[in-house]
């Protein structure tokens, strides 16, 4: 599918403003591109082990691990004689596993200790003759969603995957009328407001799905008004999830009842989800626009406002004590003021800043965070910064 064909298919031309259009077009084209196999076409997919000690990177050939303190490769996956795979996930660490899609639509299992393959699950395609098929090999955009037995993931074009977490077999297949790009939600079943275990799964063909994850079958879906591209924040307290959609703002739906309880509208189209705190959500939008909202009983309340950059803000603020910090496509970081949104700083980190951001804490309880961001530049694909002062840390380069 093209890319053109992609954006007509998830936002309805005639809302597009020009300007936007033509951002969104460039990202959509990055990662169309990237996930058609092109070396070096994607922005690296950045996370942290539970414990802060590791941060893993997934971009174009490999999956590193580096020390967080610094930035110390401790292992690379696969080695240099197997590399028929190329990344584009975000990893996910858990249980002495890292688990990452690919682009040819499969999941791989890496010891998270020592970056030795764990299994790998093939996706079942017909063939034709010797490796030739006539099923056109998929991608994994979205990071990996996980329950005591099963992972869970999506697919660049459509449907949602289960697997084994023990021998990587197909438990189950949902489909879904477009491509999921996000992060499943697992919630067990003290999590869930059912009092069993609930998958949440946005898509582009603008639904929210709740799926028995044991099964894949369906308890309910939701329009969202928009295509949600990006991941969700699940509020516990208020058992809703917050969506970030095309051309719908925030969506705010009720996982008990299934249905959009509220909305937030921003200026521009939100890629991925808030970040809470205290009884408020940080939002960023493809327009360069910061908020501050404030969750009430009857909706939500505008705090601030700050326009950072006129380029997108694609991930998830981070919230880091009085400061919320976000990365932007003009290759900046800009860490605001939490409860006036004035600028405190904002460093220059030589590439474009388009997935999420990652908080390390200090091996000194009174010493300071440290933000870890990927860019697309290989020469500074990773940039770690202090909290306090923007100052840079350290750098990872892609050889």
């Amino acid at each position: 599918m093209s890319v053109r064909e992609t954006v007509l298919n998830i936002f309805p031309s005639n809302n597009v403003r020009p300007r936007l259009r033509l951002g969104v077009l460039l990202l959509l084209a990055v990662a169309l591109t990237a996930c058609g196999g092109v070396a070096g076409g994607s922005w690296a997919g950045v996370s942290s082990s539970q414990s802060g000690e590791t941060i893993y990177v997934a971009y174009d050939r490999s999956v590193v691990a580096l020390n967080a303190e610094s930035g110390a490769v401790l292992w690379e996956y696969p080695d240099s004689e197997n590399r028929d795979a190329q990344f584009f996930a975000v990893p996910v660490a858990d249980n002495g596993s890292v688990y990452v899609g690919d682009y040819k639509g499969r999941l791989h299992a890496i010891d998270a200790e020592t970056g030795a393959r764990q299994w790998i699950y093939e996706p079942e395609r017909k063939t034709l003759i010797g490796p030739l098929s006539p099923d056109p090999a998929d991608r994994v955009i979205s990071g990996v969603a996980l329950s005591p037995e099963l992972a869970f993931f999506g697919l660049g074009s459509r449907n949602v995957v289960a697997v084994a977490r023990g021998d990587a077999s197909r438990v189950w297949t949902f489909e879904t009328g477009h491509g999921v790009w996000g992060t499943p939600l697992y919630l067990d079943a003290e999590s869930s407001p059912r009092g069993e275990p609930m998958l949440l799964v946005t898509s582009l063909d603008h639904k929210l799905y709740a799926l028995d994850p044991a099964t894949g079958d369906l308890f309910w879906s939701v329009n969202l008004g928009g295509a949600a591209p990006g991941d969700m924040l699940y509020d516990a307290d208020r058992q809703r999830v917050y969506v970030g959609t095309f051309g719908a703002g925030v969506a705010a739906v009720d996982v008990v009842e299934g249905r959009v309880a509220g909305r937030f509208q921003t200026e521009e189209w939100v890629w991925s989800s808030p970040a809470l705190a205290d009884d408020q959500l940080f939002i960023g939008d493809l327009g360069g626009n910061l908020y501050a909202v404030t969750i009430g009983d009857d909706g939500f309340s505008q705090n601030w406002k700050v326009n950072l950059t006129h380029e997108a803000i694609r991930g998830t603020p981070l919230v880091a004590d009085d400061l919320v910090i976000v990365g932007a496509r003009d290759g900046y970081i800009y860490a605001v003021n939490r409860a006036s949104g004035a600028e405190a700083w904002k460093k220059h980190v030589e590439g474009k800043v388009l997935t999420e951001l990652v908080s390390v804490p200090a091996e000194d309880e009174n010493g300071p965070v440290t933000v870890v961001a990927g860019t697309d530049n290989r020469e500074n694909l990773i940039v770690a910064l202090n909290v306090v002062t923007g100052e840079r840390d350290w750098t990872y380069a892609d050889k």
